[in-house]
Formats: C-alpha cells, structure tokens, sequence
C-alpha cells in the first residue's frame, strides 16, 4: 500500500468510521455477501483481515473463526480497531502491509481483502502474499471496484468513450484526491488470480443499487431486500456478475 494511503488513514482530520456510517447500505450488502461467502468454505479455523482497518467487519466473522487475526499499515485505525474489539478474545490486530505480511508461511484457512485492492500500487505481489499465508486449499475473499458496473457502461455509451471496456486498471486518483484509487477490469483480476494458483469458486456482484436516489427514496430494509435477492440473482447469470460497482470473488488456493 502507498504512503499517500497510510497518511490519508492517519490524518486525525479524516473519519473513516464516519465514512461507514454514512454508508449504511454499502456496508450492510457486503455483510450479506460475506455471510453467504462464509457458507461456502468448509474449514472455519482461522482468519486473517487484511487492510482490515477500524475492524469494521469483525463482528462478521469473529464467531464463525476460532482464531482471527487483523492486519493494517495505518497506526490510528489499529488503535480504533484495539478500542472496539477488545472484548473479542479470539482476535488479534498487527500492523503489516498485504505485500509484505508479518505471517508466517501457510497459516490461514480464510484471508479477507475487502476495500483494500483499490489502494494497492503492486496488486501480483499482494496476491502473492496471501497465497503465501494460506494453507493448502485455503480461501480467499477478494472486494475490488468494478469499472465496466452497469453505470460505468452507460455512460460510456452516451459518451462515445469505451475506454473502461479495456482490461487495463483505471486510475481515478485525481477523481478521488490524494489517495491512489483503481478500479479493475472483472478479467484482468480474473487473469490474475489465475496466474498467482488460485481457483475462483464464486462471484457476487455487491451494492448493486448503490444510487444517491435510490438511498434517499428508498427504505433502508427494502433496499436490502432488493440487494440481497439481486446479489445471489448475479452469483447464477454470468453476464449479471459485473453489474454492481463492487464485485467479492471466493477463490481457492490451488496446489497444483
């Protein structure tokens, strides 16, 4: 992860857990999916969250894992994340950075990387290290923003512009401030999981109804419904895969 990242997390004037709070849809869809992901992996022993930050998503999974582990490069999420998890006994947090994890070799059945991918200047080695930590057979759940989503195919109609169909990452730091941001092409993460050993087992399209109206207009609880029905309608109809502007992959460690 890039120092602009790690500074961006740091700055006492950012509120990443308002960022969430603001979000509550978002953040509720991809409990959805990981709650459906986690019934597809056999082997609940052990967990590693990886760019895990405040540790937003332990209540998810510390109850479904014997032994969780929380890695993050930012020293003022890790301090939050220590304030609000502590009562979970079964959960450790360690500073790390996902291209050089302070793990050692084939210890994990689980890695998570949700709303880290985007930040990452040097995404094979970070793929690389997760093989690395993972047990023979282990899963991994990988979060990445979506640049052909339904929207972003739209636009590019109306524009004339179909530069977001080309397989290259697109970069929309200026877009998104300081802090470097892409968004993938669904085959370039596809390609590489491929050549880093690992098996995709399944793909959900996530926060398919992310729209400012629709959030306004909308309840809460409908909208989730709606999520949820058209989230496991996506993980069946290959084309619907890559509608939403989030996409979680489960992919396996292949020994092979």
């Amino acid at each position: 992860m890039s120092t602009k990242s790690i500074a961006f997390y740091d700055d006492p004037s950012y509120d990443y857990k308002k960022y969430w709070h603001e979000r509550q849809y978002e953040n509720e869809s991809e409990k959805i999916c990981l709650k459906r992901l986690f019934k597809l992996i056999p082997q609940k022993q052990t967990l590693a969250d990886i760019g895990g930050g405040f540790g937003r998503l332990v209540p998810q999974y510390v109850d479904e894992f014997s032994q969780c582990l929380l890695v993050d490069p930012s020293e003022r999420l890790l301090k939050e994340a220590q304030q609000l998890c502590r009562k979970y006994k079964n959960l450790k947090i360690k500073k790390g950075f996902v291209e050089n994890l302070p793990i050692e070799n084939q210890q994990f059945d689980v890695a998570l990387l949700i709303r880290t991918f985007h930040h990452l200047e040097d995404p094979q080695r970070a793929i690389k290290e997760i093989y690395r930590i993972l047990k023979p057979n282990g899963f991994l759940i990988l979060e990445f923003p979506n640049k052909i989503h339904f929207k972003n195919c739209l636009k590019a109609i109306f524009r004339l512009d179909f530069s977001c169909f080309n397989q290259e990452p697109e970069d929309i730091s200026s877009e998104a401030g300081v802090v470097p941001f892409l968004n993938y092409h669904p085959k370039y993460i596809k390609n590489l999981l491929k050549e880093s050993k690992f098996k995709i087992i399944k793909i959900f399209s996530v926060s398919n109804f992310r729209n400012p109206l629709f959030k306004k207009i909308i309840p809460l609880k409908l909208l989730l419904w709606k999520e949820s029905a058209f989230s496991l309608l996506t993980s069946y109809f290959s084309p619907l895969c890559y509608f939403g502007p989030s996409i979680f992959i489960l992919a396996r460690k292949s020994t092979r």
